[in-house]
């Protein structure tokens, strides 16, 4: 069997393992595309940036603005992970329901399956009309819509 390198893998190969290393952290990724030129080819696609696994990221405190710059550009390209994560915050903890409602469900649009799971989650709970979010269920309070994080984090 030939010695096969990195240099004999096609693009779509690398793309997959790239995806892998910049879960395991944005120096990781960094230094992966430093190391070889064909990383830093498909690190800088557009491709990769909407279709990169956000979800189980690595973040570190002391690269957080490394990490702010990649998920953003991974949203600003329609990433459906980053605009699910970004629906998540905004709803859940900036409390701006009708924003983060429509990117959860625009994230579900595009095949998120956590997007899915809680925007049914949602459905459930609430209904939007011209007016905005109201509840169906009157008893449905600020602390169940916690409670349901709780749930959907853990």
């Amino acid at each position: 069997m030939e010695n096969a390198n990195l240099n004999s893998l096609p693009p779509s190969m690398l793309h997959k393992i790239l995806s892998k290393v910049v879960k395991t952290g944005i120096r990781n990724f960094g230094s992966a595309r430093i190391a070889f030129p064909g990383f830093n080819e498909v690190g800088r696609d557009d491709h990769f940036y909407r279709s990169a696994s956000l979800i189980y990221f690595n973040d570190w405190a002391n690269e957080v603005n490394a990490i702010r710059a990649f998920k953003l550009k991974c949203y600003r390209l329609g990433n459906s992970e980053a605009i699910y994560l970004r629906g998540m915050y905004e709803f859940f903890f900036l409390h701006l329901l009708d924003e983060g409602r429509e990117k959860i469900h625009r994230a579900c649009e595009r095949g998120c399956v956590l997007a899915q799971f809680v925007d049914a989650m949602l459905n459930l709970a609430f209904s939007v009309d011209g007016r905005g979010i109201f509840h169906n269920y009157p008893a449905f309070t600020r602390q169940h819509v916690d409670e349901m994080f709780q749930i959907i984090t853990s």
